[in-house]
């Protein structure tokens, strides 16, 4: 009982320290690209839910979501998508400012990139799954 009483602070230290991603011991979870460690899954390279900053954003396609949802680029930025699902799926515009798009099917580990030029929101879903959806800012 002695010994609880000891370990119990640092036990919970250690997960609080865990809940912000500074925890004790390994991490075995995949981090997106970029790394960071601290980074939540759901977070791009460079930035929060909305990112931006850099004229390049990557996106992950995983567990039929696109990961970040939302992201922000400025004009002539480009997004690469990378499908991390071991099925298909396609990045295909739905709505908003400049060209139309589609990547076609993505397999798992493939890539599909896209520069925007024109300013404004656009709307792009998976066409395999269309309640797979996300947004992209133009600015």
């Amino acid at each position: 009982m002695a010994d609880l009483k000891r370990t119990f602070p640092t036990l919970l230290a250690c997960l609080a320290l865990g809940a912000f991603g500074a925890g004790c011991g390994g991490d075995d979870e995949e981090e997106p690209a970029g790394g960071g460690g601290s980074a939540p899954a759901e977070e791009p390279t460079g930035g929060g839910a909305e990112s931006g900053g850099g004229e390049a954003v990557e996106v992950d396609t995983k567990n039929t979501k696109f990961v970040p949802k939302a992201v922000t680029v400025p004009k002539g930025g480009t997004i690469t998508w990378t499908n991390s699902d071991s099925f298909p799926h396609t990045v295909t515009k739905d709505k908003g400012p400049g060209p139309k798009f589609d990547s076609g099917n993505l397999e798992g580990g493939d890539t599909f990139e896209q520069t925007f030029d024109a300013a404004g929101k656009i709307d792009y879903l998976c066409k395999l799954h269309p309640g797979q959806t996300g947004t992209i800012t133009v600015e």
